[in-house]
């Protein structure tokens, strides 16, 4: 319990020496400015997880609902909205912001220990919000971690397999068509229904089944030629784009 206590009072004590720490820095030596700048990127992935899980906790310990429904007016401001929204103010950001954090901090830390903690891969915020928007965020936060150390995957490609990540998953979900609304009728060339024929006896499979495999075949191949592409033209990047492309990603 001393220790949990003490908790906010480590964390304004390392905030109260930021100051000086930083008027100090024109003495310090290359090395140390080098070993400074790489715990201040820890300090940046922390700060926010630490925000979002205070505000899951505060969500979880506010779950009662106030006496007489939810018209009722939360007057002691006690209830979920009035802490939200009050813990937004305290941390200096949109509330928006601190909703976004706390989903981050149910999402992907929940079941997170201080060990694993101690570990987080050095993923900016915004890779964690474009995740939670995948059919899988998980993996694609791990995927994310996995092709971190690459200086040709950055936010922007990250975003964009997610992005292509949604739209097969969206067309894998399609509900099924009635039978009679998927005939196709075309002409076929004799070769090709010769063709058709040949594979019909050696699958033993009807031709819907051959034409619905097909165009399955043929789709995995166009989107894995697609993303081989954009992987291509990454790797043609000169390094001024890739400077530019960086830049872009901080403003982002």
């Amino acid at each position: 319990m001393r220790k949990m206590s003490d908790l906010g009072a480590r964390i304004d004590q390392l905030a109260a020496s930021l100051p000086g720490l930083l008027g100090q820095l024109a003495t310090r030596d290359d090395e140390q400015i080098i070993r400074i700048a790489a715990a201040a990127r820890r300090l940046e992935r922390f700060a926010f997880l630490l925000r979002g899980m205070c505000a899951s906790i505060l969500r979880r310990r506010c779950q009662h609902r106030l006496p007489g429904g939810r018209g009722k007016l939360d007057r002691d401001g006690v209830g979920i909205q009035a802490q939200m929204t009050k813990l937004a103010e305290q941390a200096g950001v949109d509330r928006r912001t601190l909703e976004v954090d706390a989903r981050i901090s149910d999402t992907f830390f929940a079941n997170a220990d201080e060990t694993a903690l101690e570990h987080i891969p050095p993923l900016a915020r915004e890779y964690y919000v474009v995740a939670l928007s995948a059919p899988d965020p998980h993996a694609a936060i791990k995927e994310a971690a996995a092709r971190y150390s690459d200086t040709r995957y950055g936010l922007r490609q990250f975003r964009t397999d997610v992005q292509l990540s949604k739209r097969v998953a969206g067309f894998l979900a399609m509900p099924s068509v009635p039978e009679q609304a998927r005939t196709c009728r075309v002409r076929i060339p004799a070769e090709i229904n010769e063709l058709m024929a040949e594979l019909v006896a050696m699958s033993q499979k009807t031709e819907d089944e051959i034409v619905v495999e097909a165009i399955r075949t043929l789709h995995a191949s166009l989107t894995k030629r697609a993303a081989r592409k954009r992987r291509n033209a990454d790797t043609q990047r000169t390094p001024a784009q890739a400077r530019v492309d960086g830049q872009l990603e901080l403003l982002l």
